[in-house]
């Protein structure tokens, strides 16, 4: 039986739901069909659609962290225990269950590679069907032919002889079981190999300026014939001196040689070598020295990049520095929109709340690229200005604002200190919905929100309760996923005290809807017995 502390039963949840996709895809596969978008009919696409959905939902509730040790899962650093202890009774049928699909999650990612799976709250459906997709095709890089759903603008990285990632998008990483060894430490010319060899013999004074003189010379050649790769190793020769000597002799001519290679020029010839390192914390160590000025060479370099991998490199490192905020303002006004879009990830990323004011206008900018980053980085700062300014696009053109609007609603009903929003505008968006996976965003905000009039508004979806039209039909019927989705959010919002409800539909004429009644029914007696009837429901 999986034994997990209370901060792994999400992502064991996850993990679970993960698995289901990717078999629920695989048998897409065997039908022929090509399990891309999922809104097409047949028992084998409409089976993958409620996965991806029932996967979407589970990552609503919490993070995933899940890294392979020795083969086996461990889940927010908790490992997995497959087998019940000797004495023990037979282990209730969910829980073996679940100890089998953590199995054979844990045999699929050693086939393919993978060392370790990260997945922020509320990743997008469409990341986690790239993903599920990956995992069933990947081996060892990223596929051909993805298109995420909703446009979600994947920065996917493909693996080549150096390779710090397997798949990447906004939300989720996928990192190697064994990272790569640093490539080209072994080509270096021989009288390289001298000017660095008598560096670290230097112990005086003397001899520390003669050896630093001659590096010097080596380092103004290498500038002019732009050969990076030598500036780095000379580098982290200083580097590796001075930690070495400490404050002894010769300290003062190797902070020489340091002041030299943080000059403009060389910093951008520095900054390029950072996609293509093996120890790229070493060198952001260096590039950290220079402060304003490293920061703006990593984002000229970012912008310059051509390759998604470059891209994340540069991007990921400013994001550790964490300095840089002033660049990354004037940036938001170029007339480029990638460069616009990636100076809005980096602002969220690095969590500026002083960046609010500067985002808030490009929700209505033209181009819905620029206003899906901003949205995502509005949501990563969940100031209030920030989660207001998101509540009024939730009406937007693009699925994908819609879906981060929704969201934020739902975190101005759990964050402490944030007023909580109206249900109405949230309510009547839901009403106009035709995306379901922004309904089904809007369905968990609004058990979130958890107020009078959107506990209402949900119990009528779930009891199929709908408007009835002008000329007195009855309402329409509602799609088995959404009274579902309702249910849920329901059970989040009120906790055992929705038991009544749930137990009105345990009978339901759709047979989906009666067997989530029974299994969100049985989670909520459980909840009630030990306390926990708000915590939020899996299946």
């Amino acid at each position: 039986m999986a034994s997990v502390a209370a901060d792994a039963r999400v992502s064991r949840e996850i993990a679970v739901a993960l698995l289901r996709l990717v078999e629920r895809l695989d048998d897409v596969r065997g039908t022929g069909a090509e399990p891309l978008a999922l809104d097409t009919d047949g028992p084998a696409l409409l089976a993958a659609r409620e996965a991806l959905r029932h996967l979407a939902a589970r990552s609503r509730e919490g993070a995933f962290l899940l890294r392979l040790v020795d083969g086996s899962v461990a889940l927010h650093a908790v490992p997995m225990v497959y087998d019940a202890p000797a004495g023990a009774t037979a282990a209730p049928v969910a829980d073996t269950e679940r100890a089998a699909a953590l199995q054979e999650l844990a045999a699929r990612l050693v086939r393919r590679g993978v060392g370790g799976i990260t997945i922020r709250e509320g990743a997008a459906p469409g990341e986690l069907l790239t993903l599920g997709r990956w995992l069933l095709r990947g081996v060892r890089g990223t596929p051909s032919g993805l298109t995420p759903l909703h446009s979600i603008d994947a920065v996917e990285t493909a693996v080549g002889d150096v390779a710090p990632e397997l798949l990447r998008t906004w939300s989720i990483v996928v990192t190697p079981a064994v990272a790569d060894g640093a490539a080209g430490a072994g080509d270096a010319e021989i009288s390289a190999a001298g000017l660095f060899a008598r560096l670290a013999a230097a112990r005086s004074d003397q001899t520390a300026t003669a050896a630093v003189s001659a590096l010097l010379d080596a380092i103004d050649d290498a500038e002019s014939r732009g050969d990076a790769a030598f500036l780095e190793r000379a580098a982290r020769a200083c580097v590796g001196q001075l930690r070495t000597i400490g404050s002894g002799a010769g300290r003062v001519a190797v902070e020489t040689a340091i002041r030299r290679l943080l000059d403009p020029p060389m910093l951008q010839l520095l900054a390029g070598r950072l996609p293509h390192t093996g120890d790229p914390l070493g060198l952001l160590q260096l590039l950290a020295r220079a402060g304003e000025a490293g920061v703006a060479s990593l984002l000229r370099a970012l912008l310059d990049a051509d390759e998604a991998t470059a891209r994340r490199a540069y991007f990921d490192a400013i994001v550790a520095m964490d300095v840089g905020a002033a660049h990354l303002y004037e940036t938001l006004r170029d007339e480029r929109w990638y460069v616009v879009r990636n100076a809005a990830a980096l602002l969220g990323e690095m969590g500026v709340e002083q960046a609010d004011r500067e985002l808030l206008p490009l929700l209505s900018h033209d181009d819905e690229r620029i206003r899906i980053a901003a949205a995502r980085a509005l949501v990563r700062l969940r100031t209030i200005p920030a989660l207001a300014g998101l509540h009024r696009v939730i009406g937007d053109g693009n699925p994908e604002v819609r879906r981060l609007a929704a969201s934020a609603y739902g975190l101005s009903g759990t964050l402490p200190d944030r007023p909580r929003p109206p249900a109405g505008p949230l309510s009547a968006a839901l009403d106009a919905e035709a995306d379901d996976d922004v309904a089904l965003e809007m369905l968990a905000a609004l058990g979130r929100l958890g107020s009078s009039h959107a506990v209402q508004r949900l119990l009528r979806i779930a009891l199929y309760q709908g408007n009835a039209s002008i000329n007195g039909d009855p309402p329409s019927p509602q799609p088995s996923w959404m009274r579902i989705g309702a249910l849920e959010a329901l059970v989040r919002a009120r906790g055992h005290s929705m038991l009544q409800a749930i137990d009105s539909l345990v009978n339901d004429a759709d047979g989906e809807v009666a067997a989530a009644a029974i299994r969100l029914r049985a989670s909520a007696v459980t909840g009630a017995r030990t306390g926990t009837g708000s915590q939020p429901i899996v299946r």
